[in-house]
């Protein structure tokens, strides 16, 4: 007999690695991606999948870090979007970044070999949304989609702001006013460009003074922390940037402020400015950034850009295992969850890609242990008493932690996360 086939809705992170989970367990899927072409006016228009929007950052790969924890346990879980990031990294420090197109490439080629997914290039309707279906449309949801759950969970969507830093070329940048470091000596990973007191002050009244982007809507102020554009940290006070993206600290020299540059490409011939999210107007991107050391003549690629991204109350509208609970055999991964995060997406769309696999089994799958960063951030999406914030992978998720034994909290969640895997998976 044959198995059920599930649809899968969107190609990102979420909707990518639910459709490989899936594969993995001999399921059949149908993917369904096709941007809604307003929606990439703004953003490259590539025909890949999982395309890093806005950032080719994916934070820490050390595990006493809590992003480097989740890519730890999302590695156990034998996540085939970190395989493809492994493979397509370029130099960031501590960090795991990746060339974009490199990347989404290779994860495209990933889903298209395998035999038992069916890649469908056309625009999702309501009509697709059959029998077992996982929606990971994330930021780039059709009105048609997002209608269709709206009317199913009789709830207004929440928002926040996204903001994307500008690309600049690498041979367009002045090294003599800038350095190669990485922070407490730890590899020649980014480019830096120094600032005295006066030029940061300078710096610091034409960005909170410069003409930005407005949105005509009530959301236009609602940013998630962990994105916000550059102007709006700068509007804090003067130190705010110099305590934030343009601290000055781990390097051999004293220096009021830095601004950082990593590589975007394998090839290192273009570089993103690393913090720089922004809403400014084109023409005030190009003033601004022209006003750092070593920038002044730097040719921008792509600029910066914000977008909107709507997700549900996830605690009122979902049940443990991503299921809606007005519908039946539907599941809602990435973004839409109020996940933020690259890694927290892949989380979600294979936690999904688990559920659909039990529905169709007859099986219940458990949340992974709450002493997992996984389970940690899946239950506070999934069973917060009260309405969620936009949430990534952090230690306070914990029930109990001590900062000072992140060691111990690491070691213990990637031998739990194990267990459940093996649980789950076989």
């Amino acid at each position: 007999m044959a198995e059920e086939r599930v649809n899968v809705i969107g190609a990102g992170f979420a909707g990518s690695e639910a459709a490989l989970t899936l594969s993995s367990l001999g399921i059949p899927v149908s993917l369904i991606e096709k941007r809604p072409e307003k929606s990439m006016e703004h953003f490259r228009n590539s025909p890949n999948f999982a395309y890093p929007v806005c950032s080719n950052s994916f934070k820490s790969m050390e595990i006493k870090n809590a992003h480097g924890l989740l890519k730890a346990e999302l590695s156990v879980m034998r996540s085939n979007i970190l395989k493809e990031a492994l493979k397509a990294k370029v130099k960031a420090g501590k960090a795991l970044a990746v060339d974009r197109d490199v990347f989404s490439e290779s994860v495209k080629h990933l889903v298209s070999e395998r035999k038992n997914i069916k890649v469908l290039n056309k625009n999702a309707t309501a009509d697709d949304i059959k029998g077992i279906t996982i929606i990971a449309t994330g930021p780039f949801s059709s009105k048609e989609i997002l209608d269709y759950i709206k009317e199913r969970v009789k709830k207004d969507f929440f928002h926040f702001i996204d903001a994307v830093s500008p690309i600049i070329l690498r041979d367009t940048i002045d090294f003599s006013k800038c350095f190669i470091a990485s922070r407490y000596n730890e590899g020649n990973d980014y480019v830096n460009c120094p600032m005295t007191k006066e030029e940061f002050e300078v710096f610091h009244d034409a960005i909170i003074n410069a003409e930005r982007l407005e949105y005509d809507d009530t959301d236009k102020e609602v940013f998630f922390s962990g994105c916000m554009p550059v102007e709006e940290i700068a509007r804090y006070g003067k130190r705010a940037l110099v305590f934030g993206v343009m601290k000055p600290v781990g390097f051999d020299k004293k220096h009021y402020a830095v601004v950082q540059l990593r590589n975007e490409n394998k090839d290192g011939t273009m570089l993103n400015i690393v913090g720089f999210q922004t809403r400014l107007k084109w023409g005030e991107q190009k003033r601004i950034i022209s006003m750092i050391p070593g920038l002044e003549k730097a040719e921008i690629v792509r600029y910066g850009v914000m977008h909107k991204n709507p997700y549900i109350d996830s605690p009122l509208c979902l049940n443990e295992n991503l299921e809606m609970k007005s519908e039946e055999g539907v599941f809602i991964a990435g973004q839409l969850t109020g996940s933020e995060g690259y890694m927290e997406a892949v989380l979600t769309g294979i936690y999904a890609g688990f559920s659909a696999y039990g529905k169709i089994k007859k099986r219940s799958i458990s949340l992974p242990p709450d002493t997992t960063m996984s389970g940690s951030l899946l239950r506070y999406l999934l069973k917060s008493e009260k309405s969620i914030s936009p949430m990534n992978a952090n230690f306070g998720l914990f029930k109990e932690y001590n900062k000072r034994e992140k060691l111990f909290y690491a070691k213990r969640a990637l031998k739990d996360i194990y267990g459940w895997y093996n649980e789950t998976a076989h």
